[in-house]
């Protein structure tokens, strides 16, 4: 994931990937190492609790795009809000916070623009003394069968109300 996201591979089995353009291809947040030491480091850092173990998912990613003619129609400046506006509902969805986004990168360099958004399920509860804490925990972050739909409707609706004229996909 660390070396997609980041173009660190020498070569890649996705023929979409044009490395000539890969220089058009940025960060909204700049991971400075790879995505495993990074957790480690917000887990000590935050004292983020959880039972983790060798099968714990401690990283989601989002990607966040739209169809190619979506961003030719509103050009390059647009497409660079329409991210950032992306980048801010993750931060902001589920009160997950933007210091647990690990990365956000805009690849450019494919045939359709999209934005991969790696962070971390924290989510904001109490312990059993009733203290408050911060815990990773993706099944609670994806809690409810319909979470996924969930997730999709909100965002088509910050996007709306940003001013971006996108359909809801199915």
């Amino acid at each position: 994931l660390y070396k997609h996201n980041e173009r660190k591979n020498i070569n890649y089995s996705n023929k979409e990937i044009n490395k000539n353009n890969s220089i058009k291809n940025y960060s909204l947040k700049n991971c400075f190492t790879t995505y495993s030491n990074a957790i480690k480091i917000l887990q000590q850092k935050n004292n983020l609790k959880g039972r983790i173990i060798k099968t714990t998912n401690i990283a989601c990613e989002f990607i966040i795009t739209s169809n190619k003619e979506f961003f030719e129609k509103i050009g390059e400046e647009e497409t660079k809000r329409y991210f950032q506006a992306a980048y801010n509902f993750v931060a902001d969805y589920k009160n997950l916070g933007e210091q647990y986004i690990l990365s956000a990168k805009v690849h450019m360099d494919e045939s359709t623009p999209h934005l991969h958004i790696v962070f971390i399920p924290v989510i904001h509860t109490k312990d059993k003394s009733g203290n408050k804490i911060e815990k990773i925990a993706c099944s609670e972050y994806w809690k409810g069968k319909d979470s996924y739909k969930q997730l999709q409707d909100n965002f088509y609706k910050y996007i709306i109300e940003n001013g971006f004229d996108l359909e809801r996909g199915k």
